[in-house]
This record gives structure tokens, sequence and C-alpha cells, in this order.
């Protein structure tokens, strides 16, 4: 793995779920839920998270995740 492709990967993820976020920012809207430890957590969290999953996944199909709203997958691969 290349370290100056994956800071450039790490970037975009970056941008882009900042995009997703500061689309929700301020919303009245946006619903805050409680979670069973007392964080909350919103569309916004849930949406970043998504994406960055999904990106993860399309770049690099061998990686684990692990995430705070969706929990763990592939935890065992040599790059989590």
């Amino acid at each position: 793995m290349n370290p100056d492709d994956l800071r450039e990967f790490v970037a975009d993820l970056a941008t882009e779920s900042g995009e997703t976020i500061s689309e929700m920012f301020r919303r009245d809207d946006l619903r805050v839920d409680t979670k069973d430890d007392d964080s909350v957590v919103t569309a916004a969290d849930r949406d970043a998270e998504s994406l960055l999953r999904d990106r993860i996944r399309a770049r690099f199909p061998d990686h684990g995740i692990i995430g705070e709203e969706f929990g763990a997958e592939s935890e065992d691969a040599e790059y989590v």
C-alpha cells in the first residue's frame, strides 16, 4: 500500500464526509437519538459513517472496518 495514495484517499474521505455532515449542520429537523450507552447520534453521524464504509469497501474490499455507529466487520483482516 503506497502511503501517498493512502493519504490522498483519507483526505478525500475527510472532504466527502465533511460535506455530508455540513449539509445537515444546524438543521431544525435533524433528529437526535440517544443510544443505549446514553450518547447521542444523528442522521449526520450515520450518513457520514455509511459513506466512509462504502468508500473503504470499494477501494479496499479486503480491509476490515470498525465504526461507532455500525460496529465492526472483518476485524481479523490484515488492515482494519
